[in-house]
């Protein structure tokens, strides 16, 4: 009866088992298909998110490049130039060289623009930044067609995209043409600004596609043509796709397009731009997307055959046996933990015979070796900064027999040094008299265990640093990125001179060695900045001095010209960002030179100084700018490069571009006072804006644009609306007739100020001479 009671539970445990894999398979074939879904969706939305900051990009783009051409074709030069008929010739006329500049800073001000083009039909030449051209010689003059186009439809602008620079007996590049015919009321157009944009542009904006995937984007033109291609995954016939996107293939749910391609599956996103009507497509391939789907179903695979192997695992071994040996398991993995009975644990189903020996001596021999590793980590502990810094002072006294320990034993987690470059400073305590804080000799060890806890603090989290004392100095072993290494070791070793100095009351004097390559040549940089610290001992201290003296006579680091030049320039602009980049950029050169703090402070002081000239050109008496402040004592004062710069910024140029402001607010309010004066004593003669800015020194662009800022209105409509008001109040108080009228205000004939008139008041001034007065 045993015997049978026992066959029954082994079949009872075994039919559990193989009853277990239909809930896996189930569940399993549910996660694998709703996962598919899961995939599609997130490449949908994915994609739909980069190729949607694409395509605000692009637009962003382009409006920017219609907007700095309506500007450029505003111009009073581009104006003149517009009105040229046959003669003069274009050549002859300097508004021509000063449209060529202009052409030239617009080509160059929009790095993505690839040629500026002016074509005068009349003359039929067209001007480029660089020289004038006949028509019939100029290369490029496959845009000339669709500009005759949009001369019969009366378009104001016109984008061609794609167009092939070149004529038709030499191609060129791709790109998208902005083309802008003059005047803006033409019956016939004049001249035409024609912009060429890479097309190259819009593919380097894309990074990286979906899962990391070698995916495609298409940016197709409203008519169908492919106009970028971009992507690991080339396409031969995109156009191909492209016209089957733009016949209306449309995402139905929330899934992308699947189309099948040359290239194969392909998952497609699309986006149209609202603006330019171009059609933006991101192609992912299928098997990319739907790759780890597809390790969830090998997974539910492997499962149900391993449930079905240990199905039949326990119908063929006795129930007892393998009970017994999954307590001897369980026993040794309690011992592994270090746990066991005496720490509340369950006792356990005690083994059999043919078990219970093995386990036995296995359990023993596991509790020994775990033992003996507890005793060598604790010693290893103990022992391990001993060793760290005897091999960092073997290292840098050049004793390779002293690394060979620290290299031989030391763990993977004591990885001291990730990159590439080393670099020793050597940092040393300036004399002293007796009232300093530390005092030479006794307090000499306290003050540098001071100065290498600042280092270590002070370079955290910038590269690994390391710090060796020694009884007169401490070295301090930067690990520096290839980069610039000699620059950055030269800024570190000023940051901790002035940290020093501040924190601790006390001046050192810092030598830098030279920068290498090899760890086990660490010696050359330490001997190099004790060299450099033993030339040094005649001079007052506190400073960085660098090593390798004969390397650094051969560098010449002249004052920065062009740096203090683009400063003043964002000075005078008030371009508070572009100034804090000069600045910085001009104390990061200084400061990652080889040059002496002295000359650093000597180029600072000539900075100072333009600064100051540059004031003085508006204000020679500068007292009410720097109110009860003297800037050369406060700079007598400043000891080091970035508080020197901090400095600059917070109170010399603050107030400086807060000063020029102020004169700017100024002029213009006085321009719009003495605007307003030459209305009111001309308005009755003949007054035009040119004529305005003419007298008051200024172009008539910028006039306009002051006036706009100001009043709301144009030039004209603020002359029209004063004259409308002297006439009517010339109709109330008076008999004179519309003609007598219209002579005291400034317009020709009664006709003219009848139509002004009952433009702007909604009647005749007849009507209203008989309402006013009514």
């Amino acid at each position: 009866m045993n015997l049978v009671h026992k066959l029954l539970r082994q079949r009872q445990i075994a039919l559990l088992l193989f009853l277990s894999i239909v809930p896996v398979i189930g569940f399993g074939t549910f996660n694998y298909y709703t996962s598919l879904r899961l995939v599609e969706a997130e490449v949908k939305r994915t994609s739909e998110v980069a190729i949607v900051q694409m395509k605000e990009q692009v637009d962003q783009l382009l409006r920017q490049i219609e907007e700095v051409t309506g500007q450029l074709s505003l111009q009073a030069g581009m104006l003149q130039i517009v009105k040229v008929r046959e003669t003069p010739l274009l050549g002859s006329m300097q508004a021509a060289n000063d449209i060529r500049r202009d052409l030239l800073n617009f080509s160059s001000s929009i790095q993505t623009v690839d040629s500026v083009y002016l074509y005068h039909r009349r003359q039929k030449l067209v001007l480029t930044s660089n020289l004038l051209f006949d028509l019939d010689r100029f290369a490029d003059t496959s845009w000339l067609p669709n500009l005759q186009q949009a001369a019969t439809e009366r378009k104001s602008k016109l984008w061609i995209t794609p167009r092939t620079m070149g004529s038709d007996a030499v191609k060129g590049d791709e790109v998208l043409t902005y083309m802008l015919p003059l005047p803006f009321f033409y019956e016939e157009p004049d001249a035409a600004l024609i912009v060429n944009v890479r097309t190259s542009v819009i593919a380097d904006m894309i990074r990286s596609f979906p899962f990391v995937s070698r995916g495609c984007l298409l940016v197709i033109s409203p008519t169908g043509q492919t106009i970028v291609q971009a992507g690991p995954l080339h396409l031969e016939t995109p156009d191909a796709i492209g016209a089957r996107l733009t016949d209306g293939i449309a995402a139905e749910g929330n899934g992308p397009i699947k189309l099948n391609t040359e290239a194969g599956a392909m998952y497609v996103t699309t986006e149209r731009s609202a603006s330019y009507g171009f059609l933006f497509a991101m192609l992912i391939p299928a098997d990319a997307a739907s790759h780890h789907a597809h390790l969830l179903k090998i997974w539910i695979i492997a499962a149900t055959a391993a449930l079905s192997l240990l199905s039949l695992f326990v119908a063929y071994f006795n129930v007892r046996r393998f009970q017994r040996f999954q307590s001897g398991l369980r026993n040794l993995f309690l011992t592994l933990r270090g746990k066991g009975e005496a720490e509340g644990e369950d006792e356990l189903e005690p083994f059999g015979a043919d078990y219970a020996e093995g386990f036995a001596r296995i359990e023993n021999g596991i509790a020994a070796l775990l033992e003996e590793m507890s005793v060598v980590r604790s010693q290893w502990n103990s022992q391990l900064p001993v060793l760290r810094d005897h091999f960092l002072l073997s290292a840098l006294l050049g004793n390779n027999a002293g690394m060979d320990p620290w290299l031989r034993q030391k763990p993977a987690e004591a990885e001291l040094f990730p990159n590439p470059m080393f670099c020793v400073l050597v940092a040393e305590m300036d004399a002293t008299g007796e009232s300093a804080r530390f005092r030479s000799g006794e307090d000499t060890r306290l003050f540098l265990f001071a100065a290498a806890n600042i280092s270590q603090e002070l370079m955290r989290g910038k590269f690994a640093t390391e710090t060796v004392i020694s009884r007169q100095h401490v070295a301090v072993i930067l690990n520096l990125p290839q980069h610039e290494a000699d620059r950055v070791a030269v800024r570190a070793a000023e940051s901790i001179r002035y940290a020093v100095s501040l924190y601790l009351k006390q001046t050192v004097t810092i030598a830098v060695g030279r920068p290498i390559a090899d760890f086990r040549e660490l010696s050359i940089s330490y001997q190099d900045a004790l060299h450099a610290l033993q030339e040094n001992w005649p001079k007052a201290g506190n400073e960085v001095v660098r090593g390798s003296q004969e390397m650094e006579k051969q560098v010449l680091v002249p004052y920065p010209v062009e740096c203090e030049s683009a400063l003043l320039a964002a000075i005078r602009e008030g371009d508070r960002g572009q100034v804090a980049r000069e600045l910085n950029a001009f104390f990061d050169g200084l400061s990652g030179s080889r040059l002496p703090f002295a000359l650093i402070k000597t180029y600072a002081m000539q900075l100072l100084v333009s600064v100051i000239r540059l004031l003085q050109e508006y204000d020679p008496d500068l007292t009410q700018t720097f109110p009860r402040r003297s800037l050369y004592a406060e700079f007598a004062q400043l000891n080091a490069a970035p508080p020197m710069c901090d400095w600059f910024g917070d109170t010399v140029i603050t107030q400086a571009i807060e000063f020029l402001n102020g004169l700017k607010q100024l002029r213009m309010e006085t321009i719009m006072e003495r605007t307003r004066k030459l209305i009111e004593e001309r308005y009755a003669q003949d007054l035009s804006l040119q004529l305005a800015a003419d007298q008051l020194g200024i172009s008539p662009s910028y006039l306009s644009e002051l006036i706009k800022q100001h009043w709301g209105e144009t030039f004209i409509a603020y002359v029209t609306r004063y004259r409308i008001d002297k006439a009517k109040s010339l109709l109330f108080k008076t008999e004179l007739n519309i003609a007598d009228i219209a002579t005291e205000i400034g317009y020709g004939n009664a006709t003219h100020l009848i139509r002004v008139f009952k433009k702007s008041e909604g009647m005749t001034p007849g009507a209203y001479r008989l309402r006013s007065r009514s």
